[in-house]
């Protein structure tokens, strides 16, 4: 079944590919966590940001993602103050506190395919506004240079 829109048909096949991206580094078979993944990772970003920068990264998502991304948010009160611990609560959260699940390599796998597909220049602006905690998930490619 399609939607006979092309400009949703191409957002629902990026979604699949960064859908496929999440489960093929964390091997995982289930589309159904990754989109898990994605959405609590998104979630937990957008809250700890500045609200012109949440809506920065939102800009650099592909259509389908960043209506996962601003749902239920309200963009009072952002940006949150919570630290590591507090992010990593938030992505487990999406999975019932399963305690077979790592959220912070779930969160590292999410990163990494945000950064494989937006590249560093929001992400790498994303990253300057997090917690120096935070900022230890996000790719080495887009760590500051020594």
């Amino acid at each position: 079944m399609t939607t006979g829109v092309s400009n949703l048909e191409t957002s629902i096949d990026l979604a699949n590919v960064w859908l496929k991206d999440i489960m093929d580094q964390l091997k995982w078979e289930s589309k159904n966590s990754a989109y898990k993944a994605l959405r609590g990772t998104l979630h937990a970003l957008r809250d700890r940001l500045q609200v012109v920068e949440a809506v920065q990264l939102a800009s650099q998502l592909p259509l389908l993602i960043k209506g996962v991304y601003y749902d239920g948010w309200t963009p009072l009160g952002k940006p949150e103050k919570f630290k590591k611990d507090e992010f990593a609560r938030r992505v487990h959260e999406q999975f019932q506190f399963d305690p077979d699940l790592n959220p912070e390599e779930v969160i590292r796998a999410v990163l990494r395919v945000m950064y494989r597909h937006m590249g560093e220049g929001e992400l790498g602006d994303v990253r300057n506004n997090m917690p120096a905690d935070i900022q230890e998930w996000f790719p080495e490619e887009i760590m500051p240079k020594q």
